[in-house]
């Protein structure tokens, strides 16, 4: 076994690290290890075993081949261009016979507009559970629920619906959300993210989706919700387990106060702790924070942050 030198220390990390960092168990790795050779670790001074970093993106390659079906012992003997291929001829064939998984949303997305036309509360539920269970998360949240919910804000804004029924979709939906993510959360272990609006913004459905990212992927959401002050949001956001903070923004808020506020937050706030926005894109950058533009980006993000 190859021993590291002391000034290389910082391209190497335990195993427990290189476990969380590609979602592998830790005795899966050593078994790994011990049948197929890989990975292998290198011994520091002092003799404990460390893994170097370049090894993570082929583990994560190797993660997702097996989650296509390939057997362990192809994945884990292979080399990274093989796994690059393995993944294109998954896809290809998961693209060449299997339906699109967003195939019939029209026909959903029609029938949500007419429950809320007719400020059908239980009726909106049941398709949006249904929906749910067709689609899955990640299809009903970045296709189904923003193209209803921008057709929602058109009508309104032709005259075809009123305010009313705007507030009536939003709080349905928001507590149908609610009701994915918090069981989830609960049963989590993983670090915390802290998501808020701030202090005037009283828009908190983009939160609820991306509480749904996070809690599925293991994260622990601590949900403050609308007009948080500033203040609360740091003190939340100090606590030890706390990776990042999530800021959810209207398309209406104020650009330069929501800079203003940013910037002050990120001061106050350990370099190590992400701080991401999104809802409005009028904002100047900040320095220190992330912009992400979709719930779709939003979603590679939070895989990124696991």
């Amino acid at each position: 076994m190859i021993v590291m030198n002391k000034e290389d220390e910082n391209r190497y990390i335990s195993i427990g690290a290189l476990s969380r960092t590609c979602g592998i168990p830790v005795e899966t790795l050593r078994n790994w290890e011990r049948r197929y050779g890989f990975p292998s670790p290198v011994r520091r001074p002092s003799g404990h075993r460390r893994y170097p970093l370049e090894l993570v993106h082929r583990l994560r390659l190797v993660r997702r081949v097996l989650e296509a079906g390939f057997k362990p012992s192809f994945a884990v003997a292979a080399p990274v261009e093989d796994l690059d291929r393995a993944l294109s001829e998954a896809a290809s064939e998961i693209e060449e016979h299997q339906p699109r998984a967003e195939e019939g949303i029209d026909g959903v997305r029609a029938d949500l507009v007419a429950a809320v036309t007719a400020l059908d509360a239980a009726g909106l539920e049941a398709i949006l559970r249904r929906a749910w269970s067709r689609f899955g998360a990640h299809v009903f949240i970045t296709k189904l629920a923003v193209g209803f919910l921008r057709e929602i804000g058109d009508r309104w804004a032709d005259g075809s619906l009123n305010i009313a029924h705007e507030h009536f979709a939003s709080e349905v939906f928001q507590s149908f959300l609610a009701g994915q993510w918090r069981p989830m959360a609960r049963r989590s272990s993983g670090k915390a993210v802290v998501l808020a609006a701030f202090e005037g913004d009283l828009h908190v459905l983009g939160l609820h989706m991306a509480a749904v990212f996070l809690a599925m992927g293991g994260l622990r959401p601590v949900f403050l919700g609308a007009g948080t002050p500033s203040l609360d949001i740091i003190a939340a956001a100090r606590d030890g387990n706390v990776v990042a903070v999530v800021i959810g923004m209207s398309a209406a808020s104020d650009p330069t106060t929501s800079a203003r506020r940013l910037a002050a937050m990120r001061r106050e706030l350990p370099t190590a702790q992400v701080v991401a926005f999104g809802g409005n894109e009028d904002l100047p950058a900040v320095p220190g924070t992330r912009y992400i533009a979709s719930l779709d980006e939003f979603a590679g993000w939070v895989t990124a942050l696991v």
